[in-house]
């Protein structure tokens, strides 16, 4: 079966070739995940859509009370831009943080929300920071959807066939907000999360944690928000809480995460994981 191929060069286009898709169709951008697949035989599609001519998909740009992300950004992209890097580190920390070189400078933020992989690690800060995908169709109309609805299990997602993501919004960080991402792997590199977590703290000037959000992932379907850990930091050093919260962590995983995907290697790890992001608010 012969494969067609689109290349739309902008939205009109986009618009017009989604409704060319089948149900087998696939939309491609940096193809990381997809062309192994694709090679392997374990996809098969009659048609392959290239998003990556979109120059609107590529943009990364800060509104009045938003900033943008194109979903045909590169990871390379994403960790280097310097306005992720001010207010919004903990998405530039995830895409630092994804596969090599190679793969950074090819993987888009788009393809690792659409993949659903429980170990993505973009998608944990994109969950805590209340990101919301636009979404585009072939009756060419956008919708916006909060990640927590696109992204619904290991590799599932919500999009339809005649659908793909264009851009991720995501509001502004509070005034004296920071935020972190961390990765536990096997390796110090090239290797797939274990532990993904991600924590947006705001720190007043005596060094007690005056709000706090946590994100954890790869211990379950989807990221978990640990509203426990939340109340405990408050009033508290990010030094001083690494302790419980590390534990609080253990237990969820024990709680969350079955035995058969390394969930004792994680509660080992969990405490190390805490300490190396709380210590990033120091």
């Amino acid at each position: 079966m012969s494969v067609k191929s689109f290349a739309p060069q902008n939205m009109a286009e986009l618009f017009s070739d989604l409704a060319k898709m089948t149900p087998e169709s696939k939309i491609i951008a940096g193809g990381t995940d997809l062309n192994i697949r694709l090679h392997g035989g374990s996809v098969k599609t009659d048609a392959l859509l290239y998003v990556g001519g979109i120059s609107e998909m590529r943009q990364i740009v800060k509104t009045e009370d938003k900033v943008e992300i194109g979903a045909a950004a590169t990871m390379s992209e994403i960790a280097k831009n310097p306005l992720l890097q001010r207010g919004l580190a903990a998405i530039a920390d995830a895409a630092g943080d994804v596969g090599s070189t190679q793969i950074r400078n090819n993987a888009t933020i788009g393809g690792n929300v659409a993949n659903a992989s429980p170990a993505g690690d973009i998608i944990v800060p994109l969950f805590m920071l209340k990101a919301e995908a636009v979404i585009a169709n072939s009756k060419g109309q956008l919708r916006c959807v909060p990640i927590s609805e696109v992204v619904l299990g290991p590799s599932k997602n919500s999009l339809g066939y005649d659908e793909a993501i264009v851009k991720f919004v995501l509001p502004l960080p509070l005034p004296g907000r920071r935020s972190a991402f961390v990765k536990l792997g096997f390796r110090k590199a090239v290797t797939i999360a274990r532990i993904g977590l991600a924590a947006s703290l705001e720190v007043a000037e005596d060094g007690l944690i005056k709000a706090a959000e946590m994100m954890v992932g790869a211990i379950s379907l989807v990221p978990l928000h640990m509203e426990a850990a939340e109340q405990y930091m408050l009033g508290k050093r990010p030094d001083e809480a690494v302790e419980t919260v590390g534990q609080m962590l253990s237990d969820l995983i024990m709680e969350k995460t079955p035995k058969e995907f390394d969930r004792d290697y994680k509660v080992g790890a969990a405490r190390g994981a805490v300490d190396d992001l709380l210590r990033r608010f120091c």
